[in-house]
């Protein structure tokens, strides 16, 4: 009994150590060096974590780089395909009011009258086109280099991120070697984590708004555009004018 009983008190002795020693933040190796415990434990496979999702969002980020890029090729491509077949029945029906124009000229004055029509029609239409085509492009250039100016500062934002992420690393193993209770570590480690994301978060805000540096382009290819317009119909209505003074005088 005295032995099944000294045997008892053994294993709960050697069961509590066991439950005692995980609290303490290093035990001694057998050269004497501090075994990692807690958190310190654990390093490498949070580092490992955050390093693939750090490779996670650069990727995400390229994607939606791509993304935009696709989408302003696509939005071009709709856009030119639609003013093409515009311009193409604008031509049509151009060509269609001439020969109406001609068949009611009777006299030679009239004669020169529409073809001075036409001429002024056909003038004030290629240069409206050069404006606003001009204006589209212009837009177009300033969007793209705004996408690209964006590319690098991303790049930046996302080495910033990358050294806050690996000096918090070096910071954390250091600590751990050093002995450093295992949630101090840990409470610097996140720290440290909490303030690299923020900064990042931050950067990345900054240059996502893409909106603040593409709106005043926006805004000069309105203001050219309604100008080309605006000379447009001035000069349509001269030569209409014109015309109809041509016919009334007869």
């Amino acid at each position: 009994m005295n032995s099944k009983k000294f045997a008892s008190i053994a294993l709960g002795a050697s069961m509590a150590t066991n439950l005692i020693l995980p609290v303490f933040a290093f035990a001694q190796t057998e050269g004497g060096t501090p075994a990692p415990k807690g958190f310190c434990v654990r390093l490498s496979e949070f580092t490992s974590k955050i390093d693939q999702r750090s490779a996670d969002r650069l990727v995400k980020l390229e994607a939606k780089r791509q993304e935009i890029l696709s989408k302003l090729e696509s939005r071009k491509d709709e856009r030119d395909a639609r003013k093409a077949e515009n311009r193409a029945k604008w031509d049509t029906n151009r060509q269609e009011h001439y020969e109406k124009l001609e068949a009611r000229a009777t006299t030679d004055a009239q004669k020169q009258a529409v073809a001075a029509f036409k001429s002024a029609v056909e003038s004030a239409v290629t240069t409206r086109r050069a404006a606003v085509g001009a204006a589209i492009q212009a837009f177009r250039s300033g969007v793209k280099e705004a996408i690209a100016a964006r590319k690098p500062a991303v790049s930046a934002a996302i080495s910033a991120f990358k050294s806050s992420v690996s000096a918090a690393k070096e910071k954390a193993k250091s600590d751990c070697a050093s002995g450093v209770d295992p949630k101090t570590v840990r409470d610097t480690f996140r720290a440290s984590m909490k303030s690299a994301q923020d900064k990042f978060q931050s950067d990345r805000q900054v240059i996502e708004k893409l909106k603040t540096s593409i709106e005043p382009l926006r805004v000069s290819r309105k203001e050219a555009v309604d100008k080309a317009i605006r000379d447009f119909k001035a000069a349509m209505e001269k030569a209409r004018a014109d015309l109809k003074a041509a016919f009334e005088e007869q």
